[in-house]
């Protein structure tokens, strides 16, 4: 089903080389043309088996599927790289069980045999996309596919900041932030903010604040094609982040505007056949354990 594969590692990920390794002797046994990730893989030793390594934007043009050796962190840096190439993902973890990289390195061969062949899962996630502006010059225009986060910065102050939807007005709050989510994020930083657990079927965005001033501000949910905008308040006089999966990060103050709607594309995630989302949250939630 899949010809041609690109890999992708962690950052500085040594520990990753020995799945690789294996990864890659057994597609190249299988005929399999593979890619390896320059951003990610630069130091792998590649010279054993003769495979290029490649530009990330260049090689999410000419791969057919991207498998994601990591963490959740590894695969929405990679997710965010191959949504507009129409390119399915697929993760092996090497940690402790991830909500996204759902593979463990001991069954991955079995698994990849029967991705190949078309037995497995496919899963269609939203992401959404951030645009900053100030006196209407862009300044910030990137995804997310778990959240945004607006923050303060290391000062102790609350910042105060006013929040629209779909340009009707929503609230003014003073607290430490506020995250906005996809479902995908719902079980991330939203989750530990008090944030609901959305379901990854459905299209909505959730707001979370983080530690409000007022105790009557509450997690609000709403269609996943709102358009969200965030405006410091007119008696901000500091300076507060905006950050995008915990990775790519802005500073905004006063005057600048912050847009957040959904991404055009969905990102195709390949999951194996036996994968259970209900599973999964109550491996990592521990639902129904014996206290």
């Amino acid at each position: 089903m899949f010809e041609r594969i690109g890999i992708f590692g962690k950052y500085n990920g040594i520990a990753c080389w020995d799945t690789i390794d294996r990864l890659l002797q057994h597609l190249l046994n299988q005929q399999k043309t593979v890619l390896l990730d320059a951003a990610s893989c630069a130091d792998f030793p590649h010279q054993r088996y003769g495979v290029a390594i490649v530009e990330r934007q260049e090689l999410v043009t000419q791969i057919e599927i991207a498998i994601v050796v990591g963490g959740d962190g590894t695969f929405l840096d990679v997710a965010r790289s191959v949504v507009d190439y129409g390119v399915p993902i697929l993760g092996i973890n090497l940690g402790r069980l991830g909500f996204l990289t759902d593979i463990s390195p001991r069954n991955m061969t079995d698994i990849l045999d029967e991705v190949m062949l078309g037995h497995c899962k496919f899963e269609e996630r939203n992401l959404i996309r951030v645009k900053i502006s100030k006196d209407e010059q862009l300044e910030f225009d990137q995804l997310a596919l778990n959240d945004v986060v607006i923050h303060k910065t290391d000062s102790p102050r609350m910042i105060e900041f006013e929040t629209e939807v779909d340009g009707r007005f929503l609230n003014t709050q003073r607290s430490d932030g506020m995250i906005i989510s996809t479902p995908t994020g719902s079980t991330a930083y939203a989750l530990s903010a008090g944030g609901p657990i959305l379901d990854p079927r459905l299209d909505v965005l959730s707001l979370v604040s983080i530690n409000p001033h007022t105790m009557s501000t509450r997690p609000y949910v709403i269609p996943g094609t709102s358009v969200v905008r965030i405006y410091p308040h007119k008696n901000c006089n500091g300076m507060a982040h905006i950050i995008c999966d915990g990775q790519l990060t802005h500073h905004i103050r006063l005057g600048h505007v912050t847009t957040i709607t959904r991404h055009k594309n969905l990102i195709k995630m390949i999951h194996p056949n036996e994968h259970d989302h209900f599973k999964l949250l109550r491996a990592k939630l521990r639902w129904g354990d014996k206290l």
